[in-house]
């Protein structure tokens, strides 16, 4: 050992035994120590600590207690900083930030030397551990906010430099993420950004303005938050949410009057709020209320130009005025940005379609709320403000390039299935227009639900197609975030929209008509294709038997016919078919064999499908006709008619039909009454020749709701259980 080394330890150990508290901490000398005049007699430990201890089983801190007026060499002290971190671990959500706590507070007390993974004996002779000095750890570890143990440590007369925020402010933790971001930590001038990746940690003593920076940065946070949720066009009743969830985090008086109800007249009471200490004490939130109340205003502005924009002569400038109204009205820059590349491209005439519906799926998902009013002003546009073909080539700044090369790849991937037989998963973004126009329309009942549920499910495809790695993570994160808000808002009008959609395209006992859907030749080849996978193959045989076992048959013969043979009832619960029975019935093996491939789920098939079409015209909320009540069955009736050919009626009935919502499954749905029937006239003389030919089903749905409201469910243990709406 130096002698330099030998004399510093040696001088360390007197003032340790002296009861002075010294030590190092990552190489210097600690310069300060905190003043202490009321000290414990007996028990060291407050009483919050020992009641914590109780309910954490961890006695009154008797491992602790053991290590009293002994000095802390290497054994001693790596027990003491165990026990400590075990005794205290239930005040810190993060074990990391206990342990570099610990080292922290031994090393400025004195009490032990070194780094946090490598602590050594303070001085040659160690430090002796007493009630007082366990009092002092109690003091700090039990207080695990680093703002709030700095503010005691500084009052105490202590002293603290750079290290305490790299070892307290920046490893402490909430819900597993940095209580302090890089970003944050940089802005109150704590460490200092190099690069991408690499921050400095700026030297400097740490005052109680410094604290005070920190909480003010922490109590910033939910205020800036609501500030950012503020998206779309101002209304007088956003406005007064926004007062009213703000006043959570602001003192009297200016809770109260920011509880008071606005006069969309009259702003000045809340103009003259914006210059209360309570409001600037956040930085920005008063230009941010001021820009909220400017913008209200031209909310109005727009919302009467469009009134007559559809009239104007010419329509242009009108339709130009109304974006710039839309623009000043807009509560993001998000949606200020995406305006201001509308108009440039409008200005310079490369205003393609292609870009225009780019910027709409933005705007929308941006703006979900005046849903009605943005899809006709976008309708007009896009009839009157296009241009397929700009004379000088298309001129993109930055922002725009990058913006458009994203909606790009995003376009290309909700688009991946035109070309396929997936219908309900085709979708086209050449189709905007027209499906603003739908929901802009006033004169068809049920467009305004064609084009909302037809935009859900346009939207939902983005919304996950942003996950491509192609698509900038600026973009992805801002437009899943905004989707997924778009989405949840936009659900709670589709129900209130349901029990009227859910009977779209019903009439009375009348088939429901593929020809209406428009989708007749559609279903005609499905048919066909239903027919020709039944009699191509043996595997619905198998199908059969298991279906048998939960439908109900009921066998008849028709007046006139030949057959004379009483109907019969086969229960799936008491009395299930079996393959005698429909030989018997038929009279014909053959025959018995090739219907028994059409009595099965397969049959079903095309009208659950063609059901599937109709709900997905209106609603992106799909039921599911296999109800979850213990009165809904599936029921197959075969009557033999007079000249000897079979109808087949194939009935689903589910009070509780389980349904999705999109692409997603989503619960049970409480009915009065839904009821599927299909009906088919097989020939008699082909299935003797093991062939079925049968004509295409004529469907029927009968579905009716209590009192015009529906009920909601979840599986419960097979059971449905209700709930209240979820949307």
């Amino acid at each position: 050992m130096r002698i330099s080394s030998f004399v510093s330890s040696v001088y360390h150990s007197l003032h340790s035994g002296l009861g002075r508290l010294s030590g190092f901490w990552r190489g210097h000398k600690v310069r300060s120590l905190p003043a202490h005049n009321t000290l414990p007699t007996s028990q060291p430990f407050s009483a919050k600590t020992l009641a914590q201890w109780q309910v954490t089983a961890r006695g009154e801190g008797e491992e602790l207690l053991q290590l009293r007026h002994k000095r802390l060499r290497q054994r001693e002290l790596d027990q003491f900083v165990e026990s400590l971190e075990l005794h205290y671990s239930d005040f810190y959500e993060d074990k990391d930030q206990l342990h570099s706590k610990v080292a922290f507070v031994l090393t400025q007390l004195g009490m032990a030397s070194g780094t946090v993974n490598s602590l050594k004996p303070s001085g040659f002779f160690a430090s002796k551990l007493n009630n007082s000095k366990l009092f002092l750890l109690d003091r700090y570890l039990a207080c695990p906010d680093p703002v709030e143990f700095g503010r005691i440590w500084l009052n105490d007369g202590g002293s603290l430099d750079e290290n305490f925020v790299l070892h307290c402010v920046y490893p402490a933790r909430v819900e597993q993420a940095p209580l302090f971001t890089n970003h944050e930590l940089s802005q109150m001038g704590f460490i200092r950004r190099d690069d991408d990746n690499r921050y400095t940690l700026v030297s400097m003593d740490i005052t109680l303005d410094h604290l005070e920076r920190i909480e003010k940065t922490r109590r910033s946070r939910p205020v800036q938050a609501l500030v950012s949720e503020q998206k779309g066009l101002m209304t007088l009743q956003k406005l007064e949410h926004f007062c009213q969830s703000l006043s959570q985090w602001v003192d009297e008086p200016v809770k109260s009057q920011l509880l008071e109800p606005l006069d969309e007249n009259n702003l000045s009471g809340l103009v003259e709020l914006t210059r209360q200490p309570g409001i600037q004490y956040f930085q920005g939130l008063d230009q941010s209320i001021q820009g909220f109340m400017d913008a209200l205003p031209a909310r109005q502005t727009l919302e009467q130009q469009l009134q007559t924009v559809a009239t104007s002569s010419p329509i242009q400038p009108a339709l130009i005025d109304c974006l710039v109204a839309f623009k000043s009205a807009a509560l993001d820059e998000n949606t200020d940005r995406i305006l201001t590349g509308m108009l440039s491209d409008i200005q310079q005439q490369q205003l393609s379609s292609e870009r225009l519906n780019h910027y709409i799926i933005r705007l929308l998902i941006q703006a979900p709320e005046p849903i009605r009013m943005l899809s006709q002003m976008f309708s007009l546009v896009a009839q009157h403000l296009t241009n397929d073909q700009p004379i000088h080539g298309i001129q993109n700044t930055p922002w725009q390039q990058t913006f458009h090369q994203d909606m790009t790849f995003i376009v290309k991937r909700v688009e991946r299935f035109n070309d396929s037989g997936r219908d309900l998963r085709k979708f086209c973004i050449a189709d905007i227009p027209s499906i603003l126009a739908k929901i802009a329309s006033e004169t068809d009942m049920f467009s305004y639900d064609k084009g909302l549920s037809h935009l859900f499910a346009l939207i939902e495809e983005i919304h996950d197609a942003c996950l491509i790695p192609s698509v900038s993570s600026d973009t992805r994160k801002m437009i899943r975030s905004s989707a997924e808000t778009w989405l949840s808002q936009i659900t709670a009008e589709l129900t209130k929209r349901l029990p009227v959609a859910l009977k779209y395209g019903l009439n009375g006992d009348a088939p429901v008509s593929p020809e209406f859907l428009g989708i007749k030749q559609h279903m005609s080849n499905e048919w066909q294709a239903i027919l020709n996978s039944i009699n191509g193959s043996d595997e619905m045989l198998t199908q059969f038997e298991k279906d048998r076992s939960r439908t109900d048959f009921q066998f008849k013969v028709a007046p006139g016919s030949k057959k004379k043979r009483k109907d019969q009832s086969y229960s799936h619960v008491s009395n299930i078919l079996e393959s005698p029975h429909l030989m018997r019935f038929l009279g014909n093996r053959s025959a018995a064999m090739t219907l028994s491939k059409l009595l099965t789920q397969t049959f079903a098939a095309y009208q659950t499908k063609l059901e599937t079409y109709r709900l997905h015209q209106v609603t992106p909320f799909l039921l599911t006709p296999m109800g979850r009540d213990a009165g809904d069955d599936t029921q197959v009736i075969v009557t033999q008619q007079a000249d000897g050919n079979l109808t087949v009626d194939y009935l689903m009935t589910a009070s509780k039909p389980p349904y999705s919502l999109g692409a997603q499954g989503a619960g049970v749905m409480g009915l009065k009454t839904y009821q599927i029937c299909g009906r088919s006239t097989v020939s008699m003389d082909r299935l003797k020749q093991g062939i079925v030919e049968a004509t295409e089903p004529e469907v029927t749905v009968k579905l009716d709701t209590r009192n015009g409201q529906i009920d909601w469910y979840v599986d419960g243990d097979g059971q449905p259980l209700q709930i209240p709406c979820p949307y």
